[in-house]
């Protein structure tokens, strides 16, 4: 287990090759770490198929329809020596931990999870009315392998891109050698993340029409966005074959939670009054309960009373008073320990009960792997590596443009604005 209190900050600026391979170079042993981890045979899906989505799927997608990210992709696995389908392995590692037992191109109802699908997360935003000081925070508590812990290998990533890009600045966590898990930009635009498992999954074909995408580059392209609108329309037209959920605010006072599934975005809102929203790994939005086409395949767990347990922790202060340490104590419950909302290792739990039912998920060593408290409005982070009730967090601050204009070389038309003011 590594000794250090902290991850490792990675700070990349340029153009997309260049800092990817800044990202690659300076955090080099993590992204071999988890490269040769996940490349273990049972951690994600069966090897060749890995291979063939990489090959025959991902790589023509991303380089089609993201070929800035496609650039990163290649600076990253120049500076850490490694190969660029690594690369991307790494940053579809969601999407391809969930692929045994569905069937090819369309969905199917029974799944068998690998070493690390049954994963979870906590994720919250507060908009001004509920904060001592009227800021707007989006923040979660990231539960995955404790291995990541353990071994040290994630990374505090902090992008400025060419200013010829016209993009805003970024701080992510994520596995070192991803391009992201969540983060916020320089713009006051944050985003978190549930993992979500529908019966609409499948296995893309490489003879299919229709292309996607690993879904995690989708929260990096919604980061790279000027504003709201445009994120809420990258979100509808990304390609993606898996379920997701996503938890996204604005520094201009807005906040909502989307269910993803390959078809369809369920908007799920918080009550008018409460300025606030909670959400874990199952779908909520009623029309998702509703239907009888697509089911929720979270297989339970933590994630039906962590939500609960998160806002009853929370709720005494959401007049006004939300602070972040209020916030990073609501995120230090321990009902259900080891599996609790502050989540711990157990490395050989009992399951005497639940292991000879039909669908036993297999359950790996979890823990909250880091706590994270994005501030849209002042532009800082509060990190902690580990689960909250202990660990050492740190405070960032992002600097980066706050507005954007038109990149460098693009023409302007007589009378035409570079972009229109706030009237």
């Amino acid at each position: 287990m590594s000794t250090s209190p902290t991850y490792q900050h990675v700070v990349a600026c340029g153009l997309p090759y260049d800092r990817g391979y800044a990202h690659g170079s300076q955090a080099a042993a993590k992204v071999q770490r988890n490269v040769e981890y996940y490349r273990q045979a049972g951690r994600l899906a069966e090897s060749g198929m890995v291979q063939k989505l990489i090959r025959e799927i991902y790589i023509p997608n991303i380089t089609a329809h993201y070929p800035s990210g496609w650039e990163e992709m290649k600076g990253i696995a120049d500076g850490a020596s490694v190969s660029v389908e690594d690369v991307v392995l790494l940053n579809a590692r969601y999407d391809l931990s969930r692929l045994n037992g569905l069937s090819v191109s369309e969905p199917q109802s029974q799944a068998q999870e690998s070493d690390e699908d049954a994963h979870e997360c906590t994720t919250a935003f507060f908009l001004a009315p509920t904060t001592d000081g009227g800021d707007v925070l989006n923040a979660v508590n990231w539960d995955m392998n404790a291995r990541l812990w353990h071994d040290d290998v994630v990374i505090y990533l902090e992008i400025h891109p060419h200013s010829s890009e016209s993009k805003p600045s970024l701080f992510l966590a994520a596995e070192a050698g991803q391009l992201g898990r969540s983060g916020m930009n320089s713009l006051g635009i944050g985003v978190t993340s549930n993992s979500l498992m529908s019966t609409e999954d499948y296995i893309p074909d490489a003879d299919a029409t229709r292309p996607v995408m690993p879904i995690s580059l989708l929260r990096r392209m919604i980061l790279e966005c000027s504003h709201l609108s445009e994120a809420m329309t990258a979100t509808q037209q990304f390609p993606r074959h898996v379920s997701n959920g996503l938890t996204l605010a604005t520094a201009e006072g807005f906040g909502l939670c989307l269910e993803l599934t390959p078809s369809r975005v369920y908007k799920v809102y918080s009550p008018v009054d409460d300025a606030y929203l909670v959400h874990t790994n199952h779908f909520t939005d009623p029309s998702f309960l509703a239907g009888e086409a697509v089911y929720d395949r979270y297989p339970g767990g933590s994630s039906w009373f962590r939500r609960q347990r998160l806002e009853q922790g929370i709720r005494p202060y959401v007049r006004g008073r939300v602070t972040a340490p209020q916030l990073v104590q609501a995120f230090s419950d321990h009902l259900s320990f080891p599996e609790s909302l502050c989540c711990h290792p157990d490395q050989h739990p009992p399951d005497s009960v639940i292991r000879t039912l039909p669908g036993y998920p297999y359950r790996s060593n979890a823990a909250t792997v880091a706590c994270l408290i994005y501030n849209l409005s002042q532009r800082t982070i509060w990190a902690c590596k580990g689960p909250p009730c202990h660990g050492t967090f740190e405070t960032f601050t992002l600097k980066g443009p706050r507005s954007l204009t038109r990149p460098t070389g693009d023409a302007v038309e007589p009378g035409e604005e570079l972009r229109p003011e706030i009237p």
